[in-house]
């Protein structure tokens, strides 16, 4: 008897409690578990509202209501929105980007080492013997450079630009190399332009960017035949007028080539590289000679 009464009780509680919290606040009571503080202290509210209720208040469809409602409303969590990015994560960010990069340099290197290593097959097909007409007007054949390394450029003495700078680095090059090796470096000045580039001439231009440099002329036919066993690119550059005008440009190949002191071709330098750069590659081409030529 006293269970079929208390289950009467609970009865007439749940519809009392239903009536006046609503049905999702009675089902947070009795069907879903508090899973959260948050979820506790609204069970917690929702009950006593349930009990005043039950208790038989005269007011149970006003006071107590809004004070189910402002229990239930002020339980609710406080959602506050979090950063995305915290400051761990952002520091596990940088230390991976980190490791990458090194990484990645590390692999570029090995990569950059592991050519450099890789054995030289043969002689680059450039150059070779030449005879041109020397300072002294007479005949100057390549034999006459060895002895010693030599830095041999083409150009022409009307160039405005380009070839008074490359002469003065190569001139700069001599004199840094001369200082470190303490061997004599041999400047040369070959003319693609013979039609203007007379010897006199030649030996002039040359006089002003280094007293060593020696200056070389000839034919049209020995001009072809020394440029194309080194491979040198050049061309009138004209303005449609007619090619017997002297007021002329030429586009040429910006090269210089070192030779070792047996006229082999060793290396090219282009234009980007420095009077240093050169130095420092001609000084261990010159430690390397030394090494196995013990009469150098």
């Amino acid at each position: 008897a006293d269970c079929s009464v208390g289950l009467a009780t609970m009865r007439g509680l749940k519809r009392l409690a239903l009536a006046a919290c609503g049905r999702e606040s009675l089902r947070n009571i009795f069907e879903r578990p508090a899973k959260s503080l948050n979820a506790s202290v609204e069970a917690i509210g929702a009950f006593r509202c349930a009990e005043s209720v039950g208790a038989g208040s005269p007011n149970w469809g006003g006071r107590n209501k809004a004070f189910c409602r402002h229990s239930s409303t002020s339980s609710a969590p406080n959602k506050t929105p979090q950063s995305p990015v915290s400051y761990t994560s952002f520091a596990l960010l940088a230390m991976t980007g980190g490791g990458i990069v090194a990484y990645y340099n590390y692999l570029r290197q090995e990569k950059m080492k592991a050519v450099k290593e890789l054995p030289s097959v043969g002689k680059a097909a450039l150059g070779g013997p030449f005879a041109l007409v020397g300072p002294n007007g007479k005949e100057f054949k390549s034999e006459d450079l060895n002895g010693e390394f030599c830095l041999l450029y083409f150009g022409f003495t009307f160039c405005p630009d380009i070839c008074p700078a490359e002469l003065e680095k190569i001139a700069e090059a001599v004199d840094l190399t001369e200082k470190a090796s303490g061997r004599k470096i041999q400047p040369v000045f070959v003319t693609i332009d013979p039609e203007r580039d007379s010897t006199s001439q030649v030996n002039e231009y040359c006089s002003e960017f280094h007293p060593r440099m020696i200056g070389l002329t000839g034919s049209k036919h020995q001009i072809e035949k020394v440029t194309k066993s080194y491979r040198v690119y050049f061309t009138k550059a004209t303005d449609g007028e007619a090619d017997d005008d002297d007021d002329y440009l030429i586009d040429h190949s910006i090269i210089t080539y070192l030779l070792d002191p047996e006229g082999n071709f060793v290396k090219f330098f282009g234009k980007n590289s420095t009077a240093n750069d050169m130095s420092m590659d001609i000084s261990k081409f010159i430690r390397e000679w030394k090494k196995s030529h013990s009469n150098y």
